[in-house]
């Protein structure tokens, strides 16, 4: 048994690597080793998997309920006869190893996940994020960095870190890429305040650095939005925890990692898009559809909402993927080449009605609930929720396979594991941390 929990432990921080790395591009195939994990688990010891699964029956049962009302509505569709549209059941798979099986799996961290696995977790999941985007990067500038590195900057900006684009033989879409960054940014930067040691402080001062230059080579504006949400959220935390005096340092430190986070911006691009942005707000005004950032969005919103009544309290079940393709090929506002809302709240309303619409904010709320239920507040959760939040009103982050394992996943712990969250967060635990000589 003791073998089979240190198993467990390397597993988990394998995935928390993996996470970072490589689930987004190959997330299908992660579904099936945790399947076969899983059916392990209730070999070995099926009392300890059955009570993990009882203590967060009512997250699961969420989950259940939500995949017996698609099916229901699936059976009803389909006997009515003559659907809106084309059926498409990639949703069942989707509902079955997404939605069901990661929190499953992640009940099975409750004997022994303690705040300091969970930490090397959240260090694992940032060296991952960053060997990906080192892996991107000389992918697709080679060694021009080293001969011309202004004009290989210059370049990566214009072209948006190679935008959506195939990496590793899979599609990697450049929104969950940018959300990515900007949840493993934000963890590196707690953990440089709780981190002890000079050393691996040094090593995620890098690590931040680097997230947010590998970000701010996205110019996505709802990533960079929620990271600056997230990172206002954990500097409230610190301001508040800390002493008075290392509130001076600290605020130095911010001020100091801001500045350089605009410096090493490409100003000129980021006033591009501003520009662009403020073009396409005087178009919609004019009810001049012509765009590719603000205009898409807006139309997607707009054109759906005429269909409301199709959609607005029962959904459109296993009709959602053609259906919407055939409102905006039908739409005048120019955005036939695109095939889903750009919203995940929208999304899931097309997708499952009203029922669909509360069981996306029942994920992001659930957390939020825990932890007011059980007053223990984590800021580092609230900061990543944010962060999930801004990215899920612009791209359809829990459709996506790139996005659906990592986000679920975390979601999943932030609810379950709140108080390990809280307590990673207590100074209390780690008095040494904020101690003057440390910072």
């Amino acid at each position: 048994m003791d073998q089979m929990v240190k198993f467990q432990k390397y597993f988990f921080l394998a995935t928390g690597f993996l996470l970072g790395s490589l689930i987004p591009l190959f997330g299908n195939a992660f579904n099936f080793i945790l399947i076969v994990f899983m059916f392990v688990q209730i070999g070995v010891n099926r009392k300890e998997v059955l009570a993990n699964l009882w203590q967060e029956r009512k997250y699961l049962w969420v989950m259940v309920i939500f995949l017996a009302y698609f099916s229901l509505h699936t059976i009803i569709l389909l006997l009515k006869g003559n659907p809106v549209a084309e059926p498409s059941y990639g949703t069942f798979e989707i509902l079955i190893l997404n939605f069901i099986l990661v929190p499953v799996y992640v009940t099975t961290f409750r004997n022994w996940l303690t705040p300091e696995l969970l930490r090397r977790f959240l260090t694992y999941f940032c060296i991952g994020c960053f060997c990906i985007n080192v892996y991107i990067f000389f992918a697709l500038t080679g060694t021009k960095v080293f001969s011309d590195p202004v004009g290989t900057l210059n370049w990566i900006y214009n072209m948006r870190f190679g935008e959506n684009r195939f990496v590793l033989g899979d599609k990697f879409w450049l929104e969950i890429q940018a959300l990515m960054l900007t949840v493993s940014a934000l963890i590196s930067y707690f953990l440089i305040i709780k981190e002890r040691q000079h050393g691996k402080r040094i090593m995620f001062i890098f690590l931040f650095l680097s997230l947010l230059v590998f970000l701010s080579f996205t110019v996505t504006k709802s990533a960079i939005i929620g990271f600056l949400a997230g990172f206002f959220v954990l500097n409230i935390y610190l301001f508040k925890r800390s002493r008075v005096k290392v509130r001076y340092k600290l605020a130095t430190v911010i001020l100091i990692v801001l500045c350089g986070f605009v410096l090493l911006d490409n100003v000129a691009m980021y006033e591009e898009r501003i520009q662009q942005v403020r073009d396409e707000i005087e178009n919609v005004r004019k009810g001049e559809f012509s765009g590719g950032t603000i205009v898409p969005r807006v139309a997607f919103i707009r054109e759906s909402f005429k269909h409301f009544d199709e959609f607005g309290l029962w959904g459109l079940g296993v009709s959602t993927k053609h259906r919407i393709k055939a409102w905006f090929d039908a739409s005048d506002m120019n955005i036939a080449r695109y095939k889903n809302v750009g919203n995940i709240f929208l999304q899931y309303w097309v997708t499952g009605g009203i029922f669909g619409l509360a069981f996306m904010l029942f994920l992001f709320v659930a957390p939020i609930y825990r932890m007011i239920r059980k007053k223990r507040i984590s800021y580092l959760i609230i900061g990543i929720l944010l962060a999930f939040f801004a990215v899920s009103n612009t791209c359809v982050t829990l459709s996506w396979a790139n996005s659906r394992l990592f986000m679920l996943l975390f979601l999943a712990m932030f609810c379950f594991y709140g108080d390990l969250f809280a307590r990673l967060e207590d100074f209390s635990e780690d008095k040494s941390v904020f101690d003057e000589s440390s910072i």
